[in-house]
């Protein structure tokens, strides 16, 4: 039986079943708080030429749920994502490069409140398989830490013992997986 490589070229699309955006930051200095963004787009367009990703998330499909208070203040809040002026996070990347045992780091403009700033974030790129269905998958898996004060998010409160009631550097986890499309 002959096997084919699949190529890689295309437009890959986010299948959000399968992908998940996680965020965490320290709390009190005694725990770690995480949340996910539960609406996300990722689109990959791959040609001879370049390699590209755009990703987007809606702030109003953060997890955060209870209690209703604390949520619209950290959505809505203008200490935190502001999402009634801001209702999106965007991502762009401006390079990609690939490197040995699936190793990638993907660079761009990451967009929170209205402020862009560069970011690099480190993981893995797992190159196009064919799932049961016929279709042919990617996958990245990236993590980067973010300084929240460069997006504005500059709350805090001191602790009674000392230190901060919040962690300045947020983990941003994403697992993306994509598919070809048609």
């Amino acid at each position: 039986m002959a096997t084919t490589t699949p190529v890689l070229d295309g437009i890959y699309e986010l299948d959000r079943t399968h992908s998940t955006v996680q965020f965490a930051v320290r709390h009190v200095g005694v725990a770690t708080f995480r949340g996910s963004f539960g609406a996300i787009d990722a689109r990959l367009v791959i040609d001879n030429e370049r390699v590209t990703l755009e990703a987007a998330a809606d702030v109003e499909s953060i997890s955060i749920g209870e209690p209703p208070e604390f949520r619209e203040h950290i959505v809505r809040g203008g200490d935190f994502f502001a999402a009634d002026e801001h209702p999106r996070i965007r991502f762009r990347s401006t390079r990609i490069e690939f490197g040995d045992e699936g190793r990638a780091t993907v660079s761009g403009e990451l967009e929170i409140r209205g402020v862009s700033q560069t970011v690099t974030a480190t993981g893995t790129f797992t190159p196009p398989t064919e799932d049961p269905f016929g279709n042919i998958r990617v996958g990245f898996q990236l993590d980067t830490m973010l300084d929240r004060r460069h997006w504005g998010m500059d709350w805090q409160a001191p602790l009674p013992a000392g230190g901060d009631a919040l962690g300045w550097d947020v983990e941003i986890s994403a697992q993306l997986e994509l598919t070809r499309g048609t």
